[in-house]
C-alpha cells in the first residue's frame, strides 16, 4: 500500500448510513503528500497532452487548480447546479447515493480545448460520465480522466469508455 493510499482516511457512514466516504483532507494537510499528488497529476496531464484541465465539484477543484497553476494551463470548473453565472450547459444524472445536477458554462470550452478531467475520487463512473457530457457539448476534445483514487470493487471502469488515469486503486 503507497503512502498517499495510506494517508486517506475512511469514514463510515457518511454521507448517509452503508456509505464509506474516503476523506482526502489528510493528504491537503500534509503538504509534502499534496505536492506528491499535483506533480503526479501533471506528470499524467503532459502526456495526454492536454491545453485544459477541467476540475470537478467539489474536492476535484483542490487538485484541478493546484494541476493548472503547477502547468500554467486553463482551468474550468464542473458545478453543482445553481453555482456558475451566465449560460451553461445542464445535465442531471445518478450517483451511487442519490442523483444530482451539474453545469458547466457554455463559454468555457469549446472546439480548440484538449481536456484532462481532474477529480479526487472515481467511484461506479456517474459524476464522471455526466461531465463528461457536460464537455461534449462543448466540442472540447476529452483526452483522460485523471484521479487519485479509483474505487475499483465499485467496478466503474466497466461502464465507461475514456481513458481513465487513477493514481490509486482500492480493491476488496
Amino acid at each position: 500500500m503507497s503512502t498517499t493510499l495510506q494517508s486517506i482516511r475512511i469514514i463510515k457512514d457518511f454521507p448517509k448510513k452503508g456509505i464509506a466516504f474516503y476523506d482526502i483532507s489528510t493528504i491537503l494537510s500534509n503538504p509534502k503528500e499534496f505536492s506528491n499528488v499535483v506533480n503526479k497529476m501533471a506528470s499524467e496531464v503532459r502526456k495526454l497532452k492536454a491545453n485544459t484541465i477541467v476540475g470537478i465539484d467539489s474536492r476535484g477543484f483542490i487538485f484541478a487548480s493546484a494541476v493548472a497553476y503547477k502547468l500554467k494551463m486553463k482551468l474550468v470548473m464542473i458545478r453543482k447546479k445553481g453555482k456558475l453565472p451566465g449560460k451553461t450547459h445542464l445535465i442531471s444524472y445518478n450517483l451511487e447515493y442519490g442523483s444530482n445536477n451539474l453545469e458547466i458554462q457554455k463559454d468555457m470550452v469549446g472546439k480548440i480545448d484538449k481536456v484532462a478531467i481532474i477529480d479526487d475520487i472515481f467511484a461506479t463512473s456517474g459524476t464522471m460520465k455526466a461531465s463528461i457530457n457536460l464537455i461534449k457539448r462543448s466540442k472540447a476534445k476529452i483526452k483522460g480522466v485523471i484521479v487519485l483514487l479509483e474505487l475499483d470493487f465499485l467496478k466503474g471502469r466497466s461502464k465507461f469508455k475514456e481513458k481513465l488515469i487513477s493514481l490509486e486503486n482500492v480493491s476488496i
